[in-house]
C-alpha cells in the first residue's frame, strides 16, 4: 500500500512546482552570469569576470564564490621573476568544469619578503622554484586582490566555438613554431590561448593593464625564427 500511495504524492509534488514557476511570482531559473565569455568592463578600465573584479577582489573571496579553496604558492625563475598564485584544481561554473589559477597582486618588494619567509622551497624543472609559503603569508594572500584569471576549460575550444563566443580578435600572435596562437581581445582584458598539441588557455588581465601581457607576446614574437616552408 506505501507504494501505491508514493507515486500520487510524488506527481503532486512535481505538478506544484511546476505551478510555482508558471503562476505570477514564481521563480524562473536564473540566467548563467559566470560564463568565459560574460566580461563585463568596467569604467576604472578593470574588468569583472566569474563575479571577480580584477585589481579589487581578494583571493578570500574568490574561494567563498568559488566555494573552494586555493593551493597558494611562490613560483620564482632564476631570471629573478615571482610571482604568487592560487590553484583550483576543481571549479564549476554555470555547468561549465575548470581548473583557475588567480595571480595575486604583489609588489616586487612583498614578493621577496614572502620569498624569504618561505616554509619550504622545490625545485622544478626550467628553472623555476616553488615556494611554499608561512603561515603568516597565506593569511596575507587570501586579503590580497587577484589581478588576473588564468582558466583552463574541462572541454575542447576550436576556433569557431571562440569566434563565435568572443568574436574575431583584434590581433593574432603565433609562437612554438607555429603551434600555439594567441588571440588577443585588448578592449576585454582577454588572451586565449590555442594550441596544436595542448589544451587551451584563456587569461583575463584588466584591459588597462594589457600592455603588461601584451609585452612577453612581443618579446616572444620578435626573438622567435622565421617558420620554415614544409
Amino acid at each position: 500500500m506505501g507504494r501505491n500511495v508514493f507515486w500520487p504524492v510524488l506527481l503532486v509534488s512535481i505538478a506544484a512546482v511546476i505551478l510555482a514557476v508558471m503562476l505570477p511570482g514564481g521563480r524562473p531559473p536564473e540566467p548563467p552570469r559566470y560564463l568565459p565569455w560574460q566580461i563585463e568592463v568596467l569604467p576604472d578600465g578593470s574588468a569583472r569576470v566569474f563575479g571577480v573584479t580584477l585589481g579589487k577582489s581578494t583571493l578570500g573571496e574568490m574561494e567563498q564564490l568559488l566555494q573552494e579553496q586555493a593551493e597558494v604558492s611562490l613560483f620564482a625563475t632564476d631570471a629573478g621573476e615571482k610571482v604568487v598564485e592560487g590553484y583550483f584544481n576543481t571549479v564549476t561554473l554555470d555547468g561549465l568544469k575548470a581548473k583557475m589559477v588567480a595571480t595575486l597582486g604583489f609588489t616586487p618588494e612583498q614578493l621577496q619578503q614572502i620569498f624569504d619567509r618561505g616554509a619550504r622551497i622545490s625545485t622544478l624543472a626550467q628553472g623555476k622554484r616553488k615556494v611554499t609559503l608561512s603561515d603568516p603569508d597565506l593569511l596575507l594572500a587570501r586579503h590580497t586582490p587577484v589581478v588576473a584569471i588564468t582558466y583552463l576549460p574541462g572541454i575542447d575550444l576550436d576556433e569557431e566555438t571562440v569566434r563565435g563566443r568572443f568574436g574575431e580578435p583584434s590581433r593574432r600572435i603565433t609562437e612554438a613554431e607555429g603551434k600555439v596562437v594567441h588571440w588577443l581581445y585588448p578592449d576585454k582584458g582577454l588572451d586565449i590561448v590555442l594550441g596544436r598539441e595542448a589544451k587551451e588557455v584563456l587569461q583575463y588581465v584588466p584591459p588597462r593593464a594589457f600592455d603588461r601581457l601584451m609585452a612577453p607576446l612581443e618579446k616572444a614574437s620578435a626573438e622567435a625564427p622565421p617558420s620554415r616552408n614544409r
